[in-house]
């Protein structure tokens, strides 16, 4: 299928993964300052859920990458985590972070006027139940999106809540590439940009689906020619796409 490029009147909208995660450490304040820095439309993180059920921006089940803690984040009280210092590890006991609270993120972006992408992970799709909080806070927010790898749990939040948009991550192997009109309960699909081919981008383009596309650099020639079906990016880097 042959791809028209953008307009020069629109330019897809830019999510920061994890923030500006290609400069300051993913997943935190900081990275959400710098992403609003670098001009950012959006930025995109990660909800796990505590041990007493708080949704927390962290990517990992378990701590022991980003804070060299041999605990999973479902298995620590919201109080307990909030002291926990995270970052790279020769750093974090003398500049760490804390791990944002869903609730302390959402309130950074209303402030700086941020759209937000909200990747449901595992511990989400254990407790569904926990949905009904996340949406009642990401609905502050007037530009917010939910997205999974797990349809089950969008199909939850799509049923809890009609209004709210979902976006469902695709895979390669897991996706059922000739079945994606059956996902009626999403509003849109990212995919990395190793899917930008065929037979996949036909499948995406013929969803009629907002698409949008992570793991872009800034480089690739899918950003330089930009296709006219992209709706948004997510990047470490966002400023090297405002430019």
């Amino acid at each position: 299928m042959k791809l028209s490029t953008m307009s020069s009147m629109y330019k897809p909208t830019v999510f920061a993964h994890r923030g500006a995660s290609g400069t300051c450490f993913e997943n935190t304040i900081s990275a959400f300052e710098e992403a609003a820095r670098q001009k950012a439309d959006g930025i995109e993180i990660d909800i796990q859920l505590t041990e007493d059920g708080v949704p927390v921006v962290i990517h990992d089940v378990d701590l022991n990458r980003i804070a060299g803690i041999r605990k999973s984040v479902s298995s620590i009280h919201s109080s307990e985590l909030k002291d926990i210092k995270i970052g790279k590890k020769f750093f974090r006991s003398f500049i760490g972070h804390h791990i944002p609270t869903l609730r302390e993120t959402v309130s950074f972006c209303e402030m700086k006027q941020l759209a937000l992408n909200i990747e449901l992970k595992e511990t989400v799709s254990e407790k569904p139940e926990s949905l009904l909080g996340i949406i009642d806070m990401a609905l502050m927010l007037d530009n917010v999106h939910l997205s999974s790898f797990d349809p089950d749990i969008l199909e939850k939040a799509k049923l809890l809540q009609s209004s709210i948009e979902t976006a469902l991550l695709v895979k390669k192997k897991t996706t059922d590439w000739s079945r994606l009109d059956t996902y009626t309960f999403v509003d849109g699909f990212h995919f990395h940009k190793r899917l930008h081919r065929e037979p996949y981008i036909s499948a995406l383009i013929g969803s009629g689906k907002k698409l949008r596309v992570y793991g872009v650099t800034g480089y690739e020639e899918i950003v330089i020619q930009a296709p006219s079906c992209i709706d948004g990016w997510i990047t470490d880097y966002p400023s090297r796409f405002k430019k």
